[in-house]
């Protein structure tokens, strides 16, 4: 954890999430203006995003087999995958799979040495019969990049990027600190030790998730997500692997970046923003407290590096960022404030 910072494959017990559980591939066309949704149980809509009639729209999924919305990319939206009613139009070459939970082979690899194989650590959740809980991670890109100017996703960083105006992924985190490389080989666990993430194995991704995956988490240029899934993703407590881990998380990414939050920092760059309006930004769009559980974090330089969430909940399962923000530890901030980098 070296540094701060909607999806094919669903969760099969939470059907009105953000996560498609059923893939499709085809197209959607309109017949009717409806409006284009980030998240169908909140009816988010940041953007005031709707389809056209008569428009056709990429075919991504839909929320379970009886369906009741479909899960299209919208272009014009931020972000572009949103969900429909699936009265609002009609749908042409569809294919439509359920979505398969992915194996954790990636997790178990059996490292073969001089001294014979290398036997896989014990799972180690350690939640005690209580709701989970994490430390939940994202970083504001501009200002990471000011001091790691020669990784790849830097290099590549301009002001027309993802991660110019929005929150990235760092990583989502189960705790108590202990749960890491659950069922991992001791020899992979050393390799992340060494940072040699280049050696480590790629998590078993679909490629929509791999798609998004790329933009919400630059670093994957730097295989930050063979860092995440081996040391943290191996004790997320889903059935749907690497696939269900990522796409959990980018799910709660998705609700800052369309929040107060992701509006405060944008209309500020190039200036200074306290903790306490940052804590004000969450208590706006999560409920008043939800604040309380966000610590606040800055780099030497006094930029805002980023922020990281104490969550409580079984993620899942379904339950809301705001409840698990709640439900949550309280946090000390570890910063006043400070500058909104800009892209260099």
């Amino acid at each position: 954890m070296n540094r701060l910072l909607l999806v094919c494959i669903a969760i099969a017990t939470f059907a009105t999430s953000a996560i498609a559980q059923v893939k499709m591939d085809g197209t959607f066309k309109a017949s009717q203006a409806c409006p284009a949704v980030v998240s169908i149980k909140k009816g988010t809509n940041p953007d005031n995003a709707s389809v056209g009639v008569g428009q056709t729209y990429n075919l991504l999924g839909k929320n379970k087999d009886d369906a009741t919305h479909y899960w299209i990319e919208v272009p014009q939206a931020d972000p572009h995958q949103r969900w429909v009613e699936i009265s609002c139009g009609s749908v042409s070459s569809a294919q439509a799979t359920a979505a398969k939970p992915q194996d954790s082979q990636d997790s178990n690899v059996a490292v073969n040495t001089d001294k014979g194989t290398v036997k896989p650590k014990p799972q180690s959740r350690g939640f005690g019969g209580k709701a989970p809980y994490y430390a939940f991670a994202l970083s504001w890109e501009p200002a990471f990049c000011e001091a790691m100017r020669d990784k790849a996703e830097c290099k590549n960083e301009t002001p027309r990027s993802w991660e110019a105006s929005h929150f990235t992924l760092h990583g989502l985190w189960p705790q108590p600190f202990r749960n890491q490389f659950c069922n991992v080989d001791p020899k992979l666990a050393a390799l992340d030790d060494q940072h040699q993430w280049d050696a480590l194995p790629e998590p078993q991704l679909s490629a929509q998730t791999k798609r998004t995956l790329d933009r919400d988490m630059p670093g994957t240029q730097s295989n930050l997500q063979r860092h995440e899934w081996i040391k943290h993703g191996t004790c997320y407590p889903g059935t749907q692997g690497a696939d269900g881990y990522f796409s959990d998380e980018m799910e709660l990414a998705d609700e800052v970046n369309a929040s107060a939050v992701q509006k405060l920092f944008v209309a500020n760059i190039g200036k200074q923003v306290s903790a306490a309006q940052i804590r004000a930004a969450f208590d706006q769009s999560f409920g008043q407290g939800t604040g309380e559980h966000v610590q606040v974090e800055c780099d030497k330089q006094g930029r805002l590096a980023g922020f990281t969430m104490n969550l409580r909940g079984d993620i899942p399962s379904g339950v809301t960022l705001q409840t698990m923000l709640l439900a949550g530890d309280s946090a000390r901030n570890k910063c006043d404030g400070g500058l909104v980098d800009a892209v260099h």
